[in-house]
């Protein structure tokens, strides 16, 4: 196993009224997208709790030129990166691949106290993991330097969205100029992706999980996300109809509720 190192990081302090809640809420992005990609949800989430956006090896504020091939080596990164902030507890939630890497994180560690994982998935439950279409397009965007989203957004958010908020696929290219994209981190990311197996960790889990998805995920077949809900032993389950598969961006009000229900919910 690789030797864990500290990764970048946003912290958005607490902006609610009242005395800020003991611990934050820890939020994970997906396949190549830092903790820019969140836009106003973090913002949104700090009038509730404190947020610290980590992004994974090979994006964002943790540049490199290889990242990671193994979900256990980014969720080592991560819980390094934890410790050093000098936190006990958290509150976890990870989208897609961030997902994979909240679930190993809270197996290897008593830091996570609730976990929330977004539209992911796990080899070895008989599902498509991600549909074919979506992983040739996701490819052959890869052929430029910096990725064009506009032929990515119609995989990741619903044709509503994009007809109610066209700068997005513009907004997140702008992310990637000025963060740098690395192809190969990328590749890896979907390498460490396509070998994690799940479903062992979450049953091991004793702690509460909520797993959210929508049924318009044209990326990650939603089904996905149910079976992995069906392993956990405290699971709990938000099935949307309308969004995508980046659904914090198309609804994060609606989104923001859902999680602070579960994550303020008594024991």
């Amino acid at each position: 196993m690789s030797e864990p190192i500290k990764l970048g990081y946003r912290i958005f302090r607490f902006r609610g009224e009242g005395l800020a809640p003991n611990f934050p809420v820890v939020l994970l992005r997906g396949l190549g997208r830092s903790s820019g990609f969140w836009l106003e949800f973090t913002e949104m989430l700090a009038q509730h709790r404190e947020v610290i956006c980590i992004d994974l090896l090979g994006t964002g504020l943790s540049r490199s030129t290889l990242g990671r091939a193994r979900i256990s080596d980014f969720a080592c990164d991560v819980l390094h990166t934890l410790q050093l902030l000098g936190h006990s507890k958290v509150d976890l939630v990870g989208i897609s691949l961030g997902g994979m890497v909240a679930i190993e994180v809270a197996a290897r560690s008593a830091l996570v106290d609730r976990l929330a994982v977004f539209a992911s998935s796990s080899s070895g439950q008989g599902q498509t993991r991600i549909y074919p279409k979506a992983l040739l397009k996701l490819l052959w965007s890869l052929r430029k330097k910096t990725p064009s989203n506009s032929e990515l957004a119609p995989y990741l958010v619903s044709r509503s969205t994009l007809k109610r908020r066209p700068e997005l696929p513009k907004a997140w290219d702008e992310l990637w100029r000025q963060e740098g994209f690395s192809h190969v981190p990328v590749l890896r990311q979907l390498f460490a992706a396509a070998l994690f197996r799940g479903k062992t960790s979450i049953a091991k889990l004793d702690i509460p999980i909520l797993f959210m998805v929508s049924k318009g995920d044209a990326l990650v077949p939603w089904q996905n996300t149910v079976k992995l809900w069906e392993c956990a032993k405290h699971g709990q389950l938000v099935l949307l109809e309308n969004y995508g598969h980046d659904f914090p961006t198309e609804a994060p009000d609606e989104v923001i509720s859902h999680l602070r229900a579960f994550l303020e919910d008594a024991p």
